[in-house]
């Protein structure tokens, strides 16, 4: 329990020093502007979508080799 009580504060911890270091204000980007010649607007939706299944690999390969 102790274990658990510890790694609980350090995560809260760190989550409220990165708070106070993030932007509050978001700016949207300009939707007027060309893309330059010979660059498409892409499909940024599969580029996420391989990242997310990247990071799911990484941390299912760590946490299986914690568990031996």
């Amino acid at each position: 329990m102790t274990r658990m009580t510890r790694a609980f504060s350090t995560m809260a911890l760190a989550a409220a020093l990165t708070a106070g270091l993030s932007s509050a204000t978001a700016h949207a980007q300009e939707s007027d502007v060309a893309a330059p010649e010979g660059e498409g607007t892409g499909r940024p939706l599969d580029g996420y979508f391989a990242t997310g299944v990247m990071a799911f690999l990484a941390l299912f390969i760590v946490a299986k080799s914690a568990r031996r």
